[in-house]
């Protein structure tokens, strides 16, 4: 089989194969954490917000009839609106360990990409920098996080073999939450200085304006990351869309928004891995994984979270009262964190070059545990 030629079927939806080949690729590997089927099913779908604005090929590569690998190639007219149009994008990149495999699809969306007039070739993304992007670089024995990408070192091997170069990395850092949130004379000063200043406040997620606080925290994250590079901006409907698929996984004091002089200015949204709570159930829910799922967040607890989000507006970035309300916020969630029995905490994704981002790591004492990586290839 391993000698017999591979075939690329290319579609325009997404089929069983491209659906339920990392399942079968990655089952019995410690490290690889099964997404939700249903999760995946409707981020491939065009009920996504996202998808409105995807022009996607589905590309499943055969050998002998056997799927044994799997990409999406796809031009994002957000991301055209935003920037310069010629860029194309791949994700959904997975295969076996062969270098005839992941060559002849990485060959594939070059040639589509080129086919739709494009320059660029760009990724690996989940349809956007707002959802799951990068190859994993290093930290491979850790598993992934909740929305953050698995990887193996030979898909690194394979863009670079293909003429891939790196375009930026992003960091994942790692926060230790059993001793509570982080203390120290420059935390404590600042935190200090928060709740000295009268026109500093903040607060929990108020569940009585959901969509409020929603809305509150999707404008100042387009603005706090307006000028980093990639970026994309959240449609309304895309982050209430978002923020209504992780509402059942939230809890109050994981969302903490700040105010200065009673302008949302910063916010921060610790979610629980439920990657761990669902590892055993192979992405499936039914016909009893809801009540284990369910049972597990209540009862047993999951020992990690994540914060996927957060942001202070730009006119704030440089200023104390901003370092010092984003201090207090993000003490606040892992203080929060730490009550629902989290041990750590990733913080994820970061753009290397993000001073402000990676100075408020340090800050908290959080460890850089895992490095991704975006790639591109001029066409």
């Amino acid at each position: 089989m391993a000698d017999a030629p591979i075939d690329i079927d290319v579609t325009a939806r997404p089929g069983s194969d491209f659906l339920a080949l990392p399942y079968r690729l990655h089952a019995g590997d410690p490290v690889w954490r099964s997404p939700l089927r249903m999760e995946r099913r409707a981020q491939l779908g065009p009920r996504n917000p996202a998808r409105r604005f995807i022009k996607p090929a589905f590309m499943v590569a055969r050998r002998s009839g056997q799927a044994v690998g799997r990409i999406a190639a796809f031009v994002n007219e957000a991301h055209d609106a935003q920037h310069a149009p010629g860029t194309a994008f791949f994700g959904y990149f997975d295969c076996i360990d062969d270098a005839d495999v992941a060559d002849a699809l990485l060959r594939a969306a070059k040639a589509w990409a080129r086919e739709k007039g494009c320059r660029t070739l760009r990724g690996p993304a989940m349809w956007s920098v707002n959802e799951e992007v990068g190859l994993l670089v290093n930290g491979f024995e850790h598993p992934p996080a909740i929305m953050m990408p698995y990887g193996q070192p030979f898909q690194l091997q394979a863009v670079e073999r293909n003429g891939f170069e790196k375009a930026i990395d992003l960091y994942a850092y790692q926060a230790d939450l059993r001793g509570g949130a982080p203390e120290g004379r420059l935390v404590d000063g600042l935190r200090a200085k928060a709740r000295a200043d009268d026109g500093l406040t903040w607060r929990s997620l108020d569940m009585a304006d959901f969509m409020g606080d929603v809305d509150r925290a999707r404008d100042i994250f387009n603005d706090a990351w307006s000028d980093n590079w990639g970026f994309i901006p959240f449609s309304d409907e895309q982050f209430a869309h978002m923020a209504k698929e992780m509402k059942p996984i939230m809890f109050r004091e994981g969302f903490q928004i700040g105010f200065v002089d009673g302008e949302p200015a910063a916010f921060v949204w610790l979610i629980p891995d439920v990657n761990e709570a669902v590892r055993d159930l192979d992405g499936r829910l039914l016909p009893f994984g809801w009540a284990k799922l369910l049972w597990r967040l209540k009862r047993r607890k999951v020992a990690k979270g994540r914060i996927p989000l957060m942001g202070l507006k730009k006119e704030f970035q440089k200023g104390r009262r901003g370092v010092a309300l984003t201090t207090e916020i993000c003490c606040e969630a892992f203080d929060a964190g730490q009550a629902q029995g989290f041990e750590t905490c990733e913080l994820s994704w970061i753009l290397e070059g993000n001073r402000s981002m990676t100075a408020i790591c340090d800050l908290v004492d959080a460890e850089l545990y895992k490095t991704y990586r975006m790639v591109e290839a001029a066409l």
